[in-house]
């Protein structure tokens, strides 16, 4: 987190990036970076894979807003967040292709780099946001992300209904998102 708590200027990005400004791209992949790997960590098993798609992401979201994909730029983040689940939903399916978009050297040099400071400050609001989870939804976030189960499955196993499941694990992970990001993406 960066420690800035003002409301970020999208709008101002979004504008910026259209016009190719260099500095309204650095603001933007800084700070959506931190949000993108914390979603991405949620979903995937593979953690090593946390920090490509976090660049692919900002990638993909650059190129799209200077192309002038975002109809409402109010809606920035969930845009991202659109951007970041269909990258790592490809990734999932197996389907993710390196190179899909160039990457201009002087985009690369202005993404930030990864800090094991933040990761550490991470794990530490992680920690605190399980804790705040009541224990049947902890227990359903854990068999999805660490057992890789389906709500069919640990439903059966829990003697729910599926339909439960799924709101218990929605319920957790919004939760545990808040307590992660509490500036973050925007409820859909």
């Amino acid at each position: 987190m960066s420690g800035d708590q003002e409301t970020p200027d999208v709008v101002g990005w979004v504008a910026g990036i259209a016009a190719g400004d260099s500095a309204a791209e650095a603001a933007f992949a800084a700070h959506f970076a931190p949000r993108i790997r914390a979603m991405l960590r949620a979903r995937l098993r593979q953690v090593e894979a946390v920090p490509d798609l976090t660049q692919d992401t900002l990638v993909a979201s650059i190129l799209a807003l200077r192309k002038g994909q975002l109809r409402e730029a109010e809606r920035l983040a969930a845009f991202v967040h659109g951007v970041a689940r269909n990258i790592v939903n490809n990734h999932l399916r197996g389907e993710h292709r390196r190179g899909e978009a160039p990457l201009d050297d002087d985009l690369a040099e202005r993404l930030p780099a990864v800090d094991g400071r933040e990761d550490a400050e991470r794990r530490s609001l992680v920690a605190r946001g399980l804790a705040a989870i009541p224990p049947g939804d902890r227990e359903v976030l854990q068999l999805t992300l660490v057992d890789g189960l389906h709500p069919r499955e640990i439903a059966q196993r829990l003697s729910l209904s599926s339909d439960t499941v799924r709101q218990r694990k929605t319920r957790a992970l919004r939760r545990l998102m808040a307590a992660v990001d509490p500036d973050g993406w925007e409820p859909r």
